[in-house]
Parts: structure tokens; sequence; C-alpha cells
């Protein structure tokens, strides 16, 4: 796993993903961050409930563990939405089989700005992990507010739940009162994930010194 970033500042978000809660939280029990589970229709909204993770540094930003972590074909498409210092960023892992993460990164002033390895995601993909055989009707909208260079990180979040017509825009903000079920990781997830990084950690120390 790795944390596609580390906030020098304040940074917010939650990750939907197309399932009902109880699949969820089984999900949620087997990683690294408490979340509180709330349903939304198909969707189920996650927002990591403390701000850290379970995991020892350099895995503790409870956000960027969230959205780093694979999510299970059954529970596909996801797509997280994040507010991190001043930059918006959107994540979406599509449905089928297809499992590369793609993203998208915008900054007030500029726009879509390109992030070295990161792989773009384009207004259709987001579309069609949004709304499926509905996508061609909202790509054009989804690129309308990309395209957009006004406003601060926060404002193109709520634009752009909104013209995806995807949930969470409230809560994201904190302007809507969490009203879900706090699912916290179990030990055993915790102890599985320490060990195997404690061994890989080990064995680059035993081939740099190699």
């Amino acid at each position: 796993m790795s944390v596609p970033w580390q906030s020098a500042g304040e940074s917010r978000g939650l990750l939907l993903v197309h399932g009902e809660p109880r699949r969820v939280s089984s999900w949620v029990r087997g990683g690294l961050v408490a979340c509180d589970v709330v349903e939304r229709g198909p969707w189920t909204v996650l927002l990591p409930a403390e701000p850290f993770s379970r995991a020892a540094p350099p895995y503790d930003d409870a956000l960027g563990v969230l959205v780093s972590r694979p999510v299970p074909r059954r529970l596909r498409p996801a797509l997280g939405f994040l507010v991190v210092d001043d930059r918006a960023l959107v994540t979406v892992q599509p449905g089928g089989w297809a499992v590369r993460r793609r993203w998208v990164a915008w900054e007030p002033g500029t726009g879509v700005v390109r992030v070295p390895g990161w792989d773009l995601a384009s207004p259709r993909a987001l579309a069609t992990a949004a709304a499926g055989a509905g996508a061609p009707g909202l790509a054009a909208a989804v690129a309308a507010v990309l395209a957009d260079r006004t406003g601060d990180a926060q404002w193109m979040m709520d634009r752009l739940l909104g013209a995806l017509r995807l949930p969470g825009a409230g809560l994201l903000s904190h302007g809507e009162e969490i009203l879900g079920t706090v699912v916290r990781p179990s030990a055993r997830a915790v102890a599985r994930f320490d060990a195997r990084m404690t061994d890989q950690a080990r064995h680059r120390a035993e081939l740099e010194e190699g």
C-alpha cells in the first residue's frame, strides 16, 4: 500500500462504495481505518471516524489509507472525494474486473493538474462509475465543472458531486450531521498489516546490506 500524500494542513474527504452497509462494514473491519458508515441509497458513504489509522507511520494518515485501499469487485465502483490543503482530489476504482485506480487533481486558478505517477481519470470515467449506462449525459457536465478554475476546493467538490448526482456533499463540507454507524478495524487485521510491513522493511534492509 502507498499513501498518495502527506498533508501539511487540513484534509477531509469520503469514499463512496457501491454496496449495502452490512457488506461494507465487513470490509472496513478488515482494514486499518475506523469509519462512519452512512447509507445513501445504492451507495454507502465512508468517512474516517478518527484522524489516524490504526497502523504505524507512515501508514497512519486515515484519509490517505482509506482511499488507497483496493476496493473489492463486489463493492465497486468506488469514488473518493477529498479536499487536501487547497487541492481537490477525486479517485475512482471502476466496476467489473478492472482494478486500476485513476485520479483527478484540481487546484484553484489552475484547474486540473497532472500529478506524476497518477493515472488521470477522464470525465467519462467518473460519469461511468457514478451512473453506469446513464454516463453519456453526465460526462459533459463533469467536464464543464472540471474546466472551471474559479472557486476553492470545497466549492469544486460540491459542484462535482452535484454533476455526478452522487450523495455526500453535506457530509464532506460538515454541513450535514453524520447519522451513521462507527465501524472499527479488527485488531487481527491491523496486526497482520503491521507484520507484513515489518517483513517488507526487513527484506529491503537485507537487500541494501547485500
